[in-house]
């Protein structure tokens, strides 16, 4: 040491900070912290720890994550909220630290992409075909056909056979 004493910077704390604003102490923060960070339940992040998806160290009993460990949550809920599995972002995980900037999860996010516009095509179909089924249980109601006669071959010609007896 050559003798010189270090000034000493006073910092003035903001009570109006939120909690996720201000810095953590040691770089580290607890489960709570973490939750609160997220917005998701302790126990969620729990789950995902015991899928492998999070391996915080311990000291003694608690847990303490460090910010890396907030980026590689909030990309899993990311992919969770798109819809991928816990295995698939396991494996992604396992191969690498930048979950969200690599090729295979370019290519899993394109390939989870093509499997929900087949999926969104299934839907309208199936909402057109509900509004048809519907259109049909109104005209039933209309002309007082029972509904214990009714075939439920809706779409087929048993029941355009039928419903056109009923409308003449």
């Amino acid at each position: 040491m050559d003798g010189t004493v270090g000034t000493v910077t006073t910092v003035e704390f903001d009570e109006t900070q939120q909690l996720n604003e201000t810095p953590h102490l040691g770089g580290f923060m607890f489960i709570g912290e973490l939750a609160t960070e997220t917005g998701i339940d302790p126990k969620t992040i729990r789950f995902y720890e015991r899928e492998g998806l999070l391996s915080p160290p311990r000291h003694g009993r608690f847990r303490t994550y460090m910010n890396s460990d907030v980026c590689r949550l909030k990309d899993v809920l990311t992919l969770r909220r798109l819809g991928i599995g816990i295995a698939q972002i396991r494996l992604l995980i396992a191969n690498g630290t930048d979950i969200l900037g690599n090729e295979l999860t370019a290519s899993v996010l394109l390939n989870h992409l093509e499997t929900l516009r087949i999926r969104q095509s299934e839907v309208a179909r199936q909402i057109e075909e509900c509004a048809l089924i519907m259109q049909k249980c109104n005209m039933l109601k209309k002309y007082s056909v029972p509904i214990a006669l009714w075939t439920y071959n809706l779409l087929g010609d048993h029941f355009n056979h039928f419903s056109s007896a009923f409308i003449t």
